[in-house]
C-alpha cells in the first residue's frame, strides 16, 4: 500500500469517527480502514452506547439493531461524498454487521459490483471454499459460487452468490427484515461455533467474524478478521 494511500485511509478513518460521534454523541475506540478494488472495509471496536446498553441487558436486540442501523444509514450519507473526493467514484452499496458480544462491528462500502478477485494458491483455496461449504450448508442454502475478494494478514472476506432461500427471498420482498435478521444471526452463530476449524487454515487466531448480506443482489460477504494485526 502506497503511503499517499495509507494517508488517505488515516484521513477517511478519522473523519468517519467524527461524524459518527457526532450522530452517536459516542465514536468507537478504534476505526481502522482498509481498502481493496472498489471495496472499503470500516472495522470498528468499543462502540456501544450507553442507551444501547441498557436495551441488550433488557434482550432488546432488535430494537438496538434498528436504531444503529438508522444512524449508521444517516453517518454513511454522509461519509459516502468524503470517500468520493479521497478515491473518486461513488458508493453505490453499503452494508454493515454487528458483534455485540464483543462490542465489535464492520462496515462494507463498494460501488458497482466488479470482477475483483484475490488470486490465492489454488489447493489453499479450494480447502477453504470445501470448509465453508462444509459449516456453511449446515445453516444457510449452498451459494452458487465464491470469491474471495480481498486477503492479508489482517482479514479475508469472500464474496458468496445466489445464497437466498426462497422463503428469505419473499421475507425480503414482503420487508420482512426482523425475520431475516434473526435467520442472519443464526447462521452466523454456525459459523462462530466452528471458528477453530477456519483457524487451523489459516494458521492464524479469529478475532471476528462477519457476514454482511446484500438481500437485493442475493448475495454475502463473509468476513475473518484476524488477532491483533491491523493495517
Amino acid at each position: 500500500m502506497s503511503k499517499s494511500t495509507q494517508e488517505n485511509l488515516l484521513y477517511l478513518s478519522s473523519t468517519f469517527s467524527k461524524l459518527l460521534k457526532r450522530r452517536f454523541g459516542k465514536g468507537p475506540e478504534t476505526c481502522t480502514m482498509m481498502s481493496k478494488g472498489n471495496r472499503l472495509y470500516i472495522y470498528m471496536r468499543n462502540f456501544i452506547t450507553p442507551a444501547e446498553e441498557v436495551l441488550l441487558e433488557n434482550d432488546q436486540l432488535m430494537l438496538v439493531h434498528n436504531f444503529r442501523s438508522a444512524v449508521i444509514n444517516a453517518v454513511i450519507n454522509e461519509f459516502k461524498h468524503e470517500v468520493s473526493k479521497v478515491f473518486g467514484g461513488g458508493i453505490d452499496h453499503f452494508f454493515h454487521d454487528w458483534n455485540y458480544d464483543s462490542n465489535t462491528g464492520i462496515i462494507l462500502l463498494e460501488n458497482v459490483p466488479s470482477s475483483d478477485e484475490v488470486k490465492m494458491e489454488e489447493d489453499f483455496e479450494k480447502t477453504l471454499f470445501n470448509l465453508i461449504d462444509f459449516v456453511g450448508t449446515r445453516y444457510h442454502k449452498r451459494p452458487v459460487g465464491l470469491k474471495v475478494v480481498k486477503f492479508t494478514q489482517n482479514i479475508c472476506a469472500i464474496e458468496a452468490r445466489d445464497v437466498l432461500l426462497q422463503l428469505e427471498s419473499l421475507a425480503y420482498e414482503q420487508g420482512n427484515l426482523d425475520l431475516l435478521f434473526h435467520q442472519a444471526r443464526e447462521i452466523k452463530s454456525g459459523y462462530l461455533k466452528n471458528k477453530s476449524i477456519f483457524e487451523d487454515l489459516f494458521n492464524r487466531i479469529i478475532e471476528d467474524i462477519f457476514i454482511v448480506w446484500d438481500y437485493e443482489k442475493n448475495r454475502n460477504y463473509l468476513i475473518f478478521v484476524f488477532y491483533k494485526e491491523y493495517q
